[in-house]
C-alpha cells in the first residue's frame, strides 16, 4: 500500500525541475520563498502563500501544487483489490480517504455499508436505504461498482447503481460522514438486452419531470440516467397508456376472478391507446364503438363516446401467450340492444363469454 506522503517529494522534484533557467520577470525573493514553499509541500503552505502574495510570479505553480496536494489528501492509496481483501466477503468495496486518513468503504448485502480501517476493523456503518417506487421492492442487486466521485467539485462522494428486480434502476451519490444519499431512479418494463448488456429496462424517471427544482446532486444523477444506454426512454404516448393500465388494473383487481362491477378509465387523447384505437376495427354499438387489440403487453378494450368523443379504457388483462391452453379474447361485439358488449373467449376447444353494460359499467359471467 503507497502512502501519498511519498510522492510530496518527487511532486516538489518535478516543480523545482520546472523552475526558469534564465533571468525573466520573477525576482530573487518571489525564486526564494517558491523554493522554500517545495521544501515542505503541504496544503496549509500553498494556501498562505497563495492569500500573501496572489499576484507572486509563481502564484500559477503554486495554485498547481495546491490543487495537487488537494487532490492526495483526498485520493485513497488503497486499490479495490486491497480494499476487497481487507473486507472480506461483500458485494463490493473501496478505498475512501477521510481528512487525509485511508479507510475502506464495504457494501454488504442489505445495502449495509460498513468503514473499515485498513487493517479491517470496523469503525463504523450505515444502511443505505433503497429507493423503489413499488410497494413491495424487488430483492436489489449491485448493477455498478463502487466509487468515489467529486461531480460537484471537491467533495468526495461513493457513487454507485443497483437494480431492484428487473424494473427498477437506481443511481446513488452518497455522503458517508453525513449519511446522506441522493437518489435517482428509472423505472419501468423490461425488455430483451441489446449484445453485451445485463439489463434493459423501457420507462420512464420521475426525475425527469418539466418544472421539478432538483438538487445538484440528483440533477447530476438524472443526466447520468439519460446516458445510460441500456434505459429505453417512453415516448409520452405510452406513458400515458402505461398510466392508464396501471390505474384500471388498481380500480379493478378482481375483474377476471369474481368483479361484478367494472370502473372504466378516460384516456387522455394523446396516449398510445387512442392512436391504436383509432387505427383498428370498430365494433358498432348505440352509444358507443368499442375496439379490441393488444398494446404495451396487454389486451384491451377501448370505446368511444358517439356523443361526447371521450375515449375510455373499459378491459385490460394481460396479452395470453399460450392460446392452446389458457384462455385467451378472442372476439367482441355488441348485442341486439345495442349497449351490451359481449366478449368471446377460447380456452382449449371450450368457448364462454362475458357481458359489459356499457351504461351501468356491470359486468356478467
Amino acid at each position: 500500500m503507497k502512502s501519498s506522503l511519498k510522492l510530496l517529494p518527487l511532486l516538489a522534484a518535478i516543480l523545482l525541475m520546472t523552475l526558469p533557467l534564465g533571468a525573466s520577470a520573477q525576482t530573487k525573493k518571489e525564486t526564494s520563498r517558491y523554493k522554500k514553499l517545495l521544501k515542505k509541500p503541504t496544503l496549509a503552505a500553498a494556501e498562505k502563500y497563495l492569500q500573501k502574495y496572489p499576484n507572486d510570479f509563481y502564484a500559477p505553480k503554486v495554485i498547481s501544487l495546491r490543487d495537487s496536494l488537494e487532490l492526495m489528501r483526498r485520493t485513497s492509496q488503497i486499490s479495490h483489490e486491497e480494499a476487497l481483501g481487507i473486507a472480506g466477503e461483500c458485494l463490493d468495496a473501496i478505498g475512501w480517504r477521510k481528512d487525509g486518513v485511508d479507510h475502506v468503504l464495504a457494501l454488504y448485502p442489505g445495502f449495509v455499508l460498513k468503514i473499515l480501517s485498513p487493517k479491517g476493523v470496523e469503525e463504523g456503518f450505515r444502511d443505505i436505504p433503497v429507493h423503489s417506487l413499488s410497494d413491495s421492492p424487488a430483492p436489489s442487486r449491485l448493477a455498478q461498482p463502487l466509487e468515489v466521485i467529486s461531480p460537484l467539485g471537491k467533495r468526495n462522494y461513493l457513487h454507485f447503481a443497483y437494480l431492484n428486480g428487473d424494473s427498477e434502476y437506481v443511481e446513488i451519490l452518497y455522503l458517508p460522514e453525513e449519511d446522506i444519499a441522493n437518489q435517482a431512479i428509472f423505472y419501468g418494463n423490461p425488455i430483451t438486452p441489446a449484445e453485451g448488456e445485463s439489463y434493459r429496462i423501457e420507462g420512464e424517471s420521475p426525475e425527469w419531470m418539466e418544472g421539478l427544482t432538483l438538487p445538484a446532486e440528483t440533477y447530476w444523477l438524472a443526466a447520468r440516467l439519460r446516458e445510460n444506454p441500456s434505459l429505453v426512454p417512453l415516448a409520452k404516448a405510452d406513458i400515458l397508456t402505461d398510466a392508464s393500465i396501471r390505474w384500471w388494473k388498481e380500480k379493478n383487481p378482481k375483474a377476471e376472478t369474481s368483479a361484478t362491477r367494472l370502473t372504466f378509465g378516460v384516456l387522455d387523447p394523446e396516449s398510445s391507446i387512442v392512436a391504436a384505437y383509432k387505427k383498428s376495427a370498430k365494433e358498432r354499438g348505440k352509444s358507443y364503438n368499442a375496439a379490441l387489440f393488444d398494446i404495451r403487453g396487454y389486451t384491451v378494450i377501448c370505446a368511444a363516446n358517439k356523443r361526447t368523443g371521450e375515449y375510455t379504457l373499459v378491459w385490460c388483462e394481460p396479452v395470453c401467450k399460450n392460446r392452446g391452453r389458457y384462455k385467451f379474447l378472442n372476439t367482441i361485439y355488441f348485442e341486439n340492444d345495442g349497449n351490451t358488449l359481449d366478449l368471446f373467449y377460447y380456452k382449449g376447444k371450450k368457448t364462454f363469454k362475458l357481458r359489459i353494460s356499457m351504461a351501468s359499467q356491470s359486468l356478467k359471467r
